[in-house]
């Protein structure tokens, strides 16, 4: 994942489903993720937002629009299985994304810092200093700043890796309570991500 940015979107068929569920904000259903949204995640939190409310938030509402509908002939636990593998899952999917994309860019930060820090205890700060007196506490304001800035990327990323893991073991419980109690939805979807990267 060395891209400078990324795009997520919102499967269609999300969008086309939540015509349904009018109290659904669906503004943020498109975001180019980049370090400088990490750093400021105001428009990733929307979209994560828009996309957990349409999802995992109303799993029950959704599961029951889909095993109510279409024919009858088919099981409800086979309606389930499609909510899940062409809903739920890309849903997650592009959650997950955005949340490892920051994750890796923090990575990198952390790295950058390093390098920095490295370059100055190897130089020292005599040389600059020579040449301009104010050159180390500009650098040491810069360091300050970044770090705070890996910091922050990195309580962002946890906070929201934490969210997921509720919010994903919720919707397990719920779909094994109206769907099939034997199913192992989570682990399924690390199947289905799986499946995912060896088919690009």
């Amino acid at each position: 994942m060395s891209e400078q940015s990324i795009t997520v979107r919102a499967p269609k068929v999300f969008l086309e489903s939540n015509l349904n569920f009018p109290n659904v904000d669906t503004s943020v259903t498109e975001v180019t993720v980049t370090r400088a949204r990490c750093i400021d995640p105001s428009l990733l939190d929307s979209f994560l937002r828009t996309m957990r409310h349409g999802s995992d938030d109303i799993i029950k509402q959704k599961i029951n629009n889909v095993t109510e509908k279409g024919s009858t002939l088919r099981s409800k636990s086979e309606k389930c299985g499609d909510f899940v593998r062409n809903e739920l899952y890309p849903n997650w999917k592009e959650r997950s994304k955005v949340i490892f994309y920051c994750q890796y860019q923090a990575t990198l930060m952390k790295e950058e810092l390093d390098v920095k820090s490295n370059e100055m205890v190897s130089d020292g700060p005599q040389v600059a200093t020579r040449i301009d007196p104010y050159a180390e506490r500009d650098w040491k304001k810069e360091q300050e700043s970044r770090f705070k800035q890996w910091r922050n990327v990195c309580g962002w990323v946890q906070n929201n890796l934490q969210i997921e893991s509720i919010l994903r073991t919720t919707s397990e419980e719920i779909l094994n309570q109206r769907c099939d109690a034997n199913r192992k939805y989570l682990e399924d979807f690390e199947e289905f991500m799986n499946k995912q990267q060896t088919n690009k």
